[in-house]
């Protein structure tokens, strides 16, 4: 008989030896335990011990010799049961000792229609004082460059209607792109920046643009934040 089950809910491998071949015999004592067994002596007292201690045996004396027998092997049953019962009470406890690990993922999304989806997704959660915050987008392509920024027009009206406070950094040699959109929280630099990167939340937006139409979204905390505090940086100086 296969008695790795046995070791898996808590009993040694000669507890489950012992037990079985206690089944086996209905009552014996420990003389012909540990002729069947062939456990050491002191190792078969000790097991019988155990097994009494945690009800999966018995014993009756006869004179001076002890007579053993197995109890039910239901009683397993119930001796996990009793383990399962005891760990869904401490589970509580558990949950609020445990540390919540942040899923971090990527998304990808294709196609100039991919893109604006990605966008409405990005804000959806938002609420007002939410602070979106850019590195302007860029790419050589004039039909793709003005396609996105006409979008974004549109775009910016609905984060406004949010509540959602804008800021951005961009290139001066782009300024002229910006007309018709509000620039008072955008700063013009001519030094090199980073981008088609945006950040709000959690979130972070890199839309690479110069060889397809590919753009990603990274769901971490970790990574916006990081991205946040370089943000700052260049938006301070």
């Amino acid at each position: 008989m296969d008695t790795e089950l046995f070791q898996e809910i808590g009993l040694t491998r000669a507890e489950a030896k012992v037990y079985v071949a206690l089944l086996r015999t209905g009552q014996t004592s420990a003389g012909a335990l540990l002729r069947q067994t062939g456990l050491q002596n002191s190792t078969l007292h000790k097991t019988l011990h155990k097994l009494v201690q945690k009800g999966f045996a018995s014993y009756i004396l006869k004179g001076k010799r002890h007579i053993y027998h197995a109890a039910d092997p239901e009683t397993i049953l119930k001796f996990i049961n009793e383990k399962q019962r005891r760990f869904e009470h401490m589970l509580p406890e558990l949950k609020l000792l445990q540390k919540p690990v942040e899923k971090q993922e990527a998304e990808v999304f294709e196609g100039f229609k991919g893109f604006k989806n990605m966008l409405q997704e990005v804000i959806k959660d938002g609420e007002p004082g939410d602070e979106y915050l850019f590195f302007s987008f860029y790419t050589e392509n004039p039909d793709d460059f003005d396609n996105v920024y006409a979008f974004y027009k549109e775009f910016e009206k609905e984060r406004a209607k949010r509540g959602i406070i804008t800021k951005g950094v961009a290139p001066s040699k782009i300024k002229e792109k910006f007309k018709g959109r509000k620039t008072k929280n955008i700063v013009f630099v001519d030094t090199s920046i980073p981008l088609n990167i945006s950040i709000f939340k959690n979130k972070v937006i890199l839309t690479p643009w110069e060889e397809r139409q590919i753009s990603f979204l990274i769901h971490s905390a970790q990574l916006a934040e990081s991205f946040r505090k370089y943000f700052f940086t260049v938006w301070e100086h």
